[in-house]
Parts: structure tokens; sequence; C-alpha cells
């Protein structure tokens, strides 16, 4: 017999069971959403994104007096993409008159925070500068010193190759932030994360298209698909994610930090395997601007790529992108963001790209490799990804140009000696802040690989020379016009080894000055010289010159048994160079945070390690080298140029050396092959011919330190080396210390010939 099924009991029963599911999918998503709130605050916590390393060149530095000549300036506004104008009304811009330049500096982040755009005037007198000026007020000031902003170099790409620079939304004018929300949000500070008649009002749009026309995204879902979520999958539950989010970050974050971030992190383009995010990088990777130097229609174009970056790509599809450009101007001029006149003259306006792709890729390999090792040993509190500046002494246009040259004289000097396989390295040093200004290690500019500069350790022949002469001029009993032995020398080693050096020309001169034993780099003299003030004198100079590697206390040292890298030698030099004052040699300057605020400033301070006077007398000996001496050449191709310099050949002529300096920077230059095999070239055959092309990059100032009060200039008697009262036989002006004229050798009078 069958029951009666009570209808409201099925019907109570089935609503039961809906509650509970009702109740349970409540639950879920309540434990989900404190799930998904909790993983949102750990990914907003901190560092958001991994940013890269920024390095950058020096800022040129420029005023009153200093030696510069105008064609560098432009040379240096054209390597900055400034652009020629009759007028510069805007940022970027110069304009070139007879006697002055007038350049409309933009803003740039420095390592003394952010320098705001400037109007300034450069007069020139004879390669120097002669006046600089500021606009302000209205009118021309006199300014002692001004800078142009650093070119960037180097943008180190993190593992995820996103590319972007960090803004605080503060640094943002206003009409941008409207402009953004007018296209892409105009309710965003109204709704809380998701707007649900937007998607509704979308959702018609596209149906009724037959295809996706309209988005329903708000600015804030956009944010957690892009910086949270990174997932382009079309699906439901992936929208619903993104709606949970976007709901907790309204909740959790304040709108301004939520559209700062937005501005951080949107992807607006590539630039190779590198994706271009953020606003502000997109802004100086189309127009090479910060972004709070834009105009209306240049950051409409950044907007308008925010829908398409592929489809509305400005570099592949000009046109499409300018219609969709066109589009934002005039929903901001609806919104009154712009008036109607400014619309009118804004949409009248090109695209005006100024893309290089290469821009932030990597330049100076040889010199990033150095950058790169004295970042891993500086104490900097902060991550290297978390968006750092570096700032480095490199003065990109000798770089550039040095690259060019050096690639062109190892040709030279392989077909005419006819050699193959040469290579070899730069290295330049400011005498100024003891910085590294140029630095190649390889004669193919793009090679990152073995870097000679710094790790070519060649043993430096004659380089060590004026080590010797130094040691010897720092004590009494030497100076320039002191005579020395030029006869033969042998000595025995502990092992039963003789050595017995010879001079290059296999010549005996019976004794030399002192003068003429430096500048013809004669050997014998050098090894009894050396010999006489003792190797641990000699040591314990090149310890303070900076070298810091074990040095073998061997008389074959006097000869340049001593292997140093090219970078070894300039720093050596710094100090010759100097006249006695030595400084940190170094890339790095300074390193900051993506704000400009100091994180590190790199030791300047110098020190005097050696007597100005003595140094003096090593210097003036040197700078004959280049007029006398073995590197005689320069002075005969650079007529009126002062340098200073020396030469070094290795044994069997496997190393080819000179270091040359002028009155503003030191130079080493090796020429070797990396197979130690011998190359037949002498010092002033390979290197210092590689020197003289060098000075193609920039015109020289000549050396001119004041001579010390101490020092005079007398006559010296060359057959025996005696000071002279005056003018008379066979004799050479040298300086000498006045404390060292003790005996002076009188000159016949008229009456001693009567």
């Amino acid at each position: 017999m069958s029951q009666d099924v009570d209808p409201n009991q099925v019907l109570k029963s089935g609503s039961y069971r809906v509650l509970k599911v009702v109740i349970f999918i409540c639950v879920c998503l309540a434990f989900y959403t404190l799930y998904m709130d909790a993983w949102v605050q750990k990914r907003m916590a901190g560092q958001k994104w991994d940013t890269p390393v920024q390095v950058f060149a020096r800022p040129l530095s420029i005023y009153s007096h200093k030696f510069l000549p105008k064609q560098e300036v432009i040379d240096e506004l054209k390597l900055l993409n400034y652009k020629s104008a009759p007028q510069p009304d805007s940022p970027g811009q110069f304009t070139i008159k007879q006697s002055f330049i007038e350049i409309y500096r933009r803003s740039y982040i420095g390592f003394d925070g952010l320098i705001a755009p400037q109007k300034i005037r450069i007069g020139f007198q004879q390669n120097r500068v002669a006046a600089v000026e500021s606009f302000k007020d209205g009118q021309w000031l006199p300014q002692s010193i001004t800078y142009l902003e650093p070119l960037l170099i180097s943008r180190q790409a993190t593992d995820s190759n996103e590319d972007r620079e960090i803004l605080d939304l503060s640094t943002i004018p206003e009409w941008m932030i409207d402009a953004l929300l007018v296209v892409e949000d105009k309710n965003f500070y109204h709704h809380h994360g998701v707007a649900p008649l937007a998607i509704v009002r979308a959702l018609f749009a596209n149906i009724s298209a037959g295809r996706k026309v309209q988005g329903g995204s708000t600015i804030t879902q956009q944010l957690a698909k892009n910086l949270l979520l990174n997932d382009n999958r079309k699906s439901y539950f992936r929208k619903f994610k993104e709606a949970i989010i976007a709901l907790i970050l309204d909740y959790r974050y304040s709108k301004d930090a939520i559209l700062e971030a937005y501005f951080n992190e949107i992807y607006l383009g590539q630039n190779g395997s590198r994706g271009v995010h953020g606003f502000a990088l997109a802004s100086k990777f189309y127009f090479n601007q910060r972004l709070a130097d834009l105009t209306p229609e240049k950051f409409a174009l950044l907007v308008a790529i925010v829908k398409g970056p592929s489809y509305y790509n400005p570099i592949r599809h000009k046109q499409r992108a300018q219609e969709r450009r066109d589009l934002v101007l005039q929903l901001m001029v609806s919104d009154n963001v712009i008036s109607k006149d400014d619309y009118q003259w804004y949409v009248n306006q090109p695209l005006a790209l100024t893309v290089n792709k290469s821009k932030y890729r990597t330049r100076f390999p040889s010199y990033l490799q150095q950058v790169e090792r004295e970042l891993k040993t500086l104490d900097v509190v902060a991550p290297l990804n978390s968006g750092l500046m570096v700032f480095t002494g490199l003065d990109p246009l000798l770089q550039t140009r040095y690259e060019r040259l050096f690639a062109q004289s190892i040709k030279q000097l392989e077909s005419g000696y006819k050699q193959k396989d040469l290579n070899g390295a730069i290295v330049s040093i400011s005498l100024e802040n003891g910085t590294i200004s140029a630095l190649v290690g390889d004669k193919n500019n793009t090679a990152g690989g073995f870097n000679r500069a710094l790790d070519s350790q060649r043993n430096i022949g004659s380089l060590v020379k004026p080590a010797v002469y130094l040691t010897a001029l720092d004590e009494p009993d030497y100076h320039l016009g002191t005579l020395l032995p030029d006869e033969k020398i042998s000595m025995q080693s502990n092992q039963g080894k003789r050595w017995e050096p010879t001079n290059y020309d296999k010549k005996l001169r019976g004794e030399v000055l002192l003068f003429d034993a430096l500048s013809q780099s004669l050997n014998l003299p050098t090894v009894h010289l050396g010999m006489d003030v003792g190797l641990t004198s000699v040591i314990s100079t090149l310890r303070k010159m900076g070298v810091d590697q074990q040095i073998n206390k061997y008389p074959s040292l006097l000869l340049g048994a001593l292997p140093m890298s090219p970078l070894q030698v300039a720093e050596v030099f710094q100090p010759i160079a100097n006249f006695g004052q030595k400084f940190p040699v170094q890339a790095i300057t300074h390193v900051t945070d993506n704000n400009g605020i100091k994180l590190l400033t790199s030791n300047l301070d110098s020190q005097i390690i050696f007597d100005y006077a003595t140094s003096y007398e090593l210097a003036y000996a040197l700078t004959q080298v280049t007029k006398v001496g073995t590197a005689k050449r320069l002075a005969n191709e650079h007529k009126g140029i002062q340098f200073g310099g020396k030469t070094g050949t290795t044994d069997d002529l496997r190393d080819s050396w000179f270091v040359g300096f002028d009155q503003n920077k030191v130079t080493s230059v090796w020429v070797g092959k990396d197979d130690n095999s011998p190359i037949n070239l002498t010092g002033s055959q390979g290197a210092l011919f590689v020197f003289s092309q060098l000075q193609q990059a920039r015109i020289p100032e000549s050396v001119n330190k004041p001579k010390p009060n101490n020092v005079e200039l007398r006559y010296v008697e060359k057959s025996t080396g005696s000071i002279l009262s005056g003018e008379c036989g066979e004799h050479i002006q040298l300086p000498i210390r006045v404390d060292k004229i003790t005996k002076i050798k009188d000159c016949p009078s008229l009456f001693d010939w009567l």
C-alpha cells in the first residue's frame, strides 16, 4: 500500500538542500577571498617589480675657462639626441651661433636628484669655455657651472625581460591622469574595483558586433591581470579571479596607490626581447623625453597604445596609431582635459617619434665589465633589481671614437707590418678625478668576452723605468743632469744563472746624463741606477704608485719583468701624469635609487704620494720623450701639442706598450697577441702609433703645469753633468731642485778667452 508524498515536505527538503549548497558556496567563497586577500597583500608588499640597473656616463660639466672645444659640445648634444633648431623653445633643442651655443636642456634625474629643464648659453673662445649663463626670470644670468644630462649606456634587464622605470604619482601632471581616466576608466574614483554596468555595456556591444569591440575591465582589473595574475588566457574563472582581486585591491589600497602601480606596470610595447612597461619608460622609448615633459598629443599616443600595444604599434602601424591617438584627443577635449583650440593644434601634429631601439640596450661592453665588477664590491644598501641608477666617469664621445679608431689602427698595423691576429687594449683615466674615461678591451667593440684591458697580464718592459728614475730623483744625490754609467753589467742568481742585459741598439756610450738615459730608454744606465738606489726602494715606489700584486725582487724587475694589465698600467702612471697627486681609479662615482636619492658616493679624494718638485722633474723628462726621445713621432704628428709619455717593449718583441698623457688624461695602450707569440713591433712602432691615431678622437690640451718655486731651469754640461753658471760649451737646460744645486761650474768669461 503506497504512501502519499507531501508536496510541501518535498519542497521544504529541496529548499533546504539548495540552502546548504548556497551556504557551502558562500563559505568556500569567503575562504577563497580570505586566501586571495592574504596573497594580494603579500604580492603588493615591498618591491613589486624587478627593475633593471641603469648605468649612465658622466654628465658633461661646463664652466668658465674649461678646455672644451665648441665642436665637442655639439657632438655631445647630438649623441644625446638633441635637435638643432632656429630657436630652442622646448627641451631637447639647441641653436649654434658664431661664438656660443644656446641649449634648452632636458630635465633628468642625476646623482643630485631631479634636475629641472633649463635654458643655458655657453660662450667659447679658442677652444675654451668663455662664459656660462642660464635663463631665469626673463634674463640671462651668469652661472658658475652647469651640466648636460648623462647618456644612458646600459639597462641591465632582469630574468623576466621586463624593462621599466618606476615613477611616483606625485611627479605625474594631473592632466595626464585625467586623460588616462577619460579613456580607460572614467568612473575610477567612484567604483569599488569592478564596474558591473560597464561590463554589461561591453557585453551587449560585443554581442551586437559579433566580435570584441569594447572592454569592460576597470583600471583596477587591468592591474590585477597584468601585475598579479600575469595570465592572458581567456576563461571565465580567470575573469572571476580578476574581479575578486580587483575588489580586494580597491578595499586594501587607496585609489592613488592603485593608479601609481598601473602607471608603472602597464605594457606598452617591445624593444627587442624586452617588454616596455610603464608610461615612464615608454615616454623615453618612443619620444626620448621624460613623461612629465610630454605634450598632450604625445601622451595621447601612449594612452592610445594601451588598448593594444601590437595592434597600435606606432612604429609598424603609423596610420592606425595616429587615428587612435586622435580619438583619444577627441575624448580629452570632450571631458575638458584640453580646450577645443588646443585640440585643433594637437590633432594636426605628426607622431614625432624618436625611437632608437638600441638606446636601452647595453653599449660599450668592455667598459660595462669593469662597472659590473665594481658593483659587486660596493656596499650598496639595496638589491640590484630595485632600479638602481649607477653613474660612472665614462666619456661617451671618447669611448665611441676610441673603439672605432682602435679597430682601424690594428688593421693598419697588421697590413703595414704583415702581421695577423693582433689585438690589444686601451684605458684612459681622467686626471681631474681619477675616473675611467674610456676602456677598450678588444679590437671588436661589440665583443663582451675576454677583456684585455682588465685581464691581460703582460710584462710591461720599459714602462717600469719611470719608477726607477723617480726613486732616484727623490734622493739628494740625483738630478736630471747626473751622469750614469752606460757600460756592461753582469749578475748571477743563486741558481747560477747569469743575467747580462744590453741596450736595445747594442751600443755602449760610457756615460750619459740621467735625462738622456730616460728619454732614450737606455737599459744599462737604468740597471746601474736601479741597483744603486736599491731594489727595495724601487719596489716601495711601485707600491706607492698603485702596484698591489706580488713583485719579485730580481734585477730583471728594472727592465720590466713585471706583468700588469693595461688598466693597472694606467693607474700606476696616473700619479706621474698628475705630478705626484693620486686619485682612486674607478669607473663608478655614484649610486642612487630611481629617484636620485644617493645610496653611495665613491671616494674621489686625492692624496699626495710624491713631492711636487720631484714629480715635476720626472714629468719634464717624460715630455721630452715625446720630443727628442723614443716617442718623438708625437711631436712631428701633432705639432704644437705637448704630450708626456713612455714607450715599452718586452723581450722577443712580444708586447708593444705606450703610456701617454696630456693636461687632462693619461692613456695606456697595449698591442700584442693572445697566444703571446712575437709581434715584431717595438713600443714606438705599435702602441705609440695607436696612441697617435687616437688623438683624432678629441683635441688634446698640452701639458702645462706651473714650475715649483724650489725648482730652477739650469744649464748642464753634457760631458760632465756639471751645473753651469751660464750658457757655455755643449750643454742642455734642465729643471733641477734648488737644494741639489750645491756646486756650480763657472763659465769662462770673455777675458778668459783673450
